[in-house]
């Protein structure tokens, strides 16, 4: 049985070149397994031992590397921005943590212990549109540091940037600088939060005008070239250019809310570190949305923004404090990652095989977040362009065991929302539409049943 979904997950890795046509079949094989149960150990996704062994050899293949993996997919993922006239590239680092795995080679401390815990770092890069809806991954670094790395921070700050991990971010700038170049009639915006707030990446966009623009939350109160007082106090000077109601998203322990904002923006000509001397000055145009009031319990949200785009009126200033809300995604994609296709409780014996699943469930994590976008956006599409009818009709029937079915072929919102249900979204009025961790249970639940539908009408009909 597979559903149309993972029949769309093949069709991203269709020809990746593996240099073996085997090995392309069976990875499009493993990405369906996975698409149809996203959180499901290997061997229950591929349904039995001798295809979980054959997906076993397949992950400790050698010729099967990240970057052929996503290759494919990547290329897509251009053909569907290559119709947008901005794009959105969202940057961000998440550890994933293996340390009950003290036999798996090749991990590294990911905290600021050396000893523990144990795991991977990750550093992805995922196309957005600006209304928010992600169109696919376009950059994955995966690395684990040696304990032997650690050491002071006067050591680390008089490194080159190339032997920091701080490289990550130069890497993904280069990363989507050769893509926009196959994408001529889209304008390419990196964004990432405080981290990514270093020197040499701003130099990018300042030695290639032409190239993918950055907008990056600031963290460092750098010097002003030609002033004493320094980059916050500038901002701080500014005068107040209007006001921005935003969305707010619920975190453990926080509702979600609408924040009103004060915003202020001036041009901004930043000193080079003094570690940098040497180096010219840097213009940016720097924005600061505050708030004010914030709820009794809540902290403020205040962000100063550094962009390479110019920033010369409020609703410029508006649409880049807009931009810079959809990075919130991110953190979404690596919590489904993480949660929905549960990376963290896969059982491989080396960081080897472990890179090589996780990247296969980036498409998988990406597709999920999709279809939740999906039934929100585009609730009116056919169920039948998410699911193969078998499945769709098991899904309507699990879902209205007790209520009257509905008549002829559902919609998308309807269905995600049945999915949801499977998952345990409750539907309560004010619970919204089921979230993509919800939407990865639900899938997994309806696979199984469906399953169970084709094996008990096998058995009837053998009778």
């Amino acid at each position: 049985m597979q559903h149309t979904l993972s029949t769309r997950i093949m069709d991203e890795f269709v020809n990746v070149p593996l240099g073996d046509t085997r090995l392309t079949r069976r990875l499009g094989e493993l990405a369906a397994a996975f698409a149809e149960q996203p959180a499901a150990a290997i061997p229950k996704a591929t349904g039995n031992w001798s295809q979980a062994c054959a997906a076993y050899r397949f992950l400790d293949n050698e010729r099967v590397t990240a970057a052929a993996v996503l290759s494919t997919h990547i290329a897509r993922t251009l053909r569907r921005a290559a119709h947008q006239p901005l794009m959105l590239a969202v940057s961000d680092t998440t550890s994933l943590n293996y340390s009950d795995r003290p036999h798996t080679t090749g991990l590294g401390p990911i905290g600021n212990n050396a000893d523990k815990p144990t795991g991977l770092f990750l550093h992805t890069l995922l196309a957005f549109t600006p209304d928010g809806q992600p169109l696919g991954v376009l950059d994955a670094q995966n690395w684990a540091r040696e304990p032997a790395q650690f050491g002071s921070t006067r050591q680390r700050n008089r490194k080159p940037v190339a032997e920091k991990e701080s490289a990550k971010w130069l890497r993904s700038y280069e990363a989507l600088a050769g893509h926009a170049t196959t994408t001529a009639q889209t304008r390419w915006v990196m964004i990432a939060d405080r981290e990514a707030d270093i020197y040499e990446l701003f130099e990018r966009p300042a030695a290639q005008p032409s190239g993918p623009a950055l907008l990056i939350r600031s963290q460092h109160n750098r010097g002003v070239d030609g002033l004493k007082h320094k980059l916050f106090a500038q901002l701080a000077r500014a005068p107040q250019a209007g006001s921005l109601r935003v969305q707010v998203p619920a975190k453990p322990g926080r509702r979600a809310r609408t924040a009103l904002l004060t915003v202020r923006f001036c041009e901004v000509r930043l000193a080079s570190p003094w570690l940098k001397a040497e180096r010219p000055p840097l213009t940016v145009w720097a924005i600061e949305a505050r708030e004010e009031h914030p709820p009794r319990g809540a902290g403020p949200l205040h962000w100063r923004l550094l962009s390479s785009l110019p920033v010369t009126t409020l609703d410029e200033a508006v649409e880049k404090i807009r931009w810079y809300c959809v990075r919130w995604g991110i953190e979404v994609f690596h919590k489904v990652l993480k949660s929905g296709c549960a990376v963290e409780a896969l059982q491989l014996e080396s960081a080897a095989r472990l890179v090589r699943c996780v990247t296969i469930k980036l498409v998988v994590a990406w597709q999920t977040m999709a279809l939740c976008k999906l039934g929100r956006e585009q609730p009116d599409t056919k169920i039948s362009e998410l699911l193969e009818e078998t499945a769709w009709r098991v899904l309507v029937a699990a879902t209205h065991r007790d209520q009257p079915r509905p008549r002829g072929v559902p919609r998308a919102s309807e269905a995600v929302q049945w999915i949801g249900r499977l998952g345990g979204h409750l539907g309560r009025r004010g619970d919204g539409t089921p979230g993509p961790f919800t939407l990865a249970r639900g899938l997994e639940r309806l696979h199984d049943i469906t399953v169970g539908w084709e094996l008990a009408h096998t058995i009837k009909n053998c009778a």
